[in-house]
């Protein structure tokens, strides 16, 4: 007869069990309470994406950052619908992207790599230019840049051409009430400069995009996502301006990387890109195990996995089917409204 081993365990005493997650209390994670168990979750209201609406599920854009206009068809072919250039500091040349229907894809262009002048944003906008090619104003910019840079895109009412990134805040040792603080800060900085320019405001903040590294602490990262958006969303009540959704861009961090083992990376790589995923990001984009080596085979094939970590996310685990997975977690709710509640207050403090 075979052996029973499950029987060789104590019966489950419930009322242990209580006593014991009662006792854990809560860990501090920069600076919020980060409570392990709670009977009953703060309220969290997950605010409108600005990809699509809550009846459309979890939908998410698919980018990836190219350096080789080599590897734009395979990248399109395979199911990225936001194509990110990388030029290296050099001049974008349009003429890589002949073979693309700008119409059928989002292009996202670093200002910086446009340096073709008017003719050449005109050309590209004739060709049905969507997506962004945003001026990050969390770096010190004048008013003339930033005019000029208003003027420049004044009808591409399509693109975002505003975003507030403080890049990749886990390898500059950053926690994130403080990068969330900055986001506020940078757009305090920014409303007042276009309010000088009695520029159309309503329509300048549909033009923006908020960018953040994840890590792979999953449950963190989800909390810190969700809270963003809803960060967003008490800016615009405190400066009284209409409701309207932000575009969140999530990366996942490379901040544990380790050269030994560059598979090993796939481990974290997936596990961020899962936290962006159930956090709600907008666009979201894989970088390859490899890093970023141009011309080489070990990149192409990393850069092919990178797509499938998504595509087995969306075609395998229909993580798109749901409008904010993790709402109703007594953990989750309570973290993103602990995360909320400590970045408005630091804000506020440091107005003062």
């Amino acid at each position: 007869m075979r052996e029973k081993r499950w029987a060789s365990f104590p019966p489950f005493d419930p009322r242990q069990w209580a006593d014991a997650v009662n006792a854990t209390g809560f860990l501090n994670s920069e600076g919020w309470d980060q409570q392990i168990w709670v009977a009953k979750s703060n309220s969290f209201v997950m605010p409108e994406r600005c990809i699509a609406d809550s009846s459309k599920g979890n939908p998410w854009q698919l980018q990836q950052t190219l350096r080789s206009f080599d590897d734009v068809l395979p990248a399109l072919l395979h199911g990225v619908t936001g194509l990110r250039m990388d030029c290296d500091g050099h001049r974008f040349d349009a003429n890589g992207l002949a073979d693309v229907h700008l119409n059928m894809v989002q292009l996202h262009l670093d200002p910086v790599s446009l340096r073709g002048g008017e003719e050449e944003v005109r050309s590209l906008l004739n060709a049905g230019w969507q997506g962004s090619c945003a001026k990050n104003i969390a770096i010190d910019c004048s008013e003339r840049e930033l005019s000029d840079h208003l003027d420049r895109f004044s009808e591409g009412t399509n693109l975002r051409i505003w975003k507030v990134s403080c890049g990749d805040h886990h390898l500059q040792g950053e926690n994130r009430i403080d990068v969330m603080t900055t986001f506020c800060h940078s757009m305090d900085g920014w409303l007042r400069w276009l309010k000088l320019t009695h520029a159309n405001v309503e329509q300048e903040l549909n033009r923006f995009v908020w960018q953040w590294w994840v890590s792979s602490d999953v449950l963190e990262e989800v909390a810190a996502l969700r809270a963003l958006r809803s960060l967003w969303s008490r800016w615009l009540v405190d400066n009284q301006l209409p409701q309207c959704s932000i575009w969140i861009d999530a990366i996942a961090s490379t901040s544990t990387f380790r050269d030994e083992v560059p598979t090993d990376h796939l481990i974290d790589l997936t596990a961020s890109t899962y936290a962006a995923v159930i956090a709600g990001a907008d666009g979201i984009e894989t970088p390859p195990h490899t890093g970023h080596m141009l011309h080489d085979d070990s990149h192409k094939a990393g850069l092919r996995w990178a797509r499938n970590i998504q595509h087995l996310m969306r075609e395998e685990s229909g993580l798109h089917r749901t409008f904010d997975p993790m709402g109703g977690s007594r953990t989750l709710d309570t973290w993103s409204s602990n995360i909320i509640e400590k970045a408005w207050e630091t804000y506020l403090n440091s107005k003062t």
